[in-house]
């Protein structure tokens, strides 16, 4: 398993923090964090696993809102250098990040730009809810 990825998992297990690990395909250690009642889905990848890049489906944008939920995405694009906001294939918002980590302080940087991340999902669903749902 990556470095970074293990240092996050026994951080995690230290912290009795609740997720789900597993290995696809690629070699890609893939982390599942549960959070508010979303998933934080944390890939990390490249040498010992310094490429961390989570996802979290936030929410589902019916077909026809789709064009007011995307120009809500570019405005929390313009308004956060954290995260990305854009509409997947499936039409669900996703928010996404990618950083370099440093093996020796793996942990707490992913730990970090996660507690960022659904920091901004709090103050970002507002705004979507009102484009999916006004």
């Amino acid at each position: 398993m990556y470095a970074c990825a293990q240092n996050f998992i026994n951080y995690l297990d230290s912290n009795n923090l609740r997720y789900n690990c597993r290995t696809d395909s690629d070699g890609d250690v893939i982390i599942d964090l549960p959070n508010k009642g979303l998933v934080a889905k944390c890939f990390f990848s490249g040498e010992n696993g310094h490429y961390f890049s989570p996802y979290i489906v936030m929410e589902r944008v019916p077909a026809d809102k789709t064009v007011d939920v995307l120009f809500v995405c570019n405005e929390l694009n313009c308004q956060y250098k954290w995260a990305t906001f854009y509409i997947d294939g499936d039409n669900d918002v996703i928010v996404h990040d990618d950083a370099i980590l440093d093996v020796e302080s793996a942990a707490s940087e992913a730990l970090e730009l996660l507690i960022r991340i659904f920091n901004i999902i709090d103050d970002a669903k507002p705004k979507i809810m009102k484009a999916i749902y006004a």
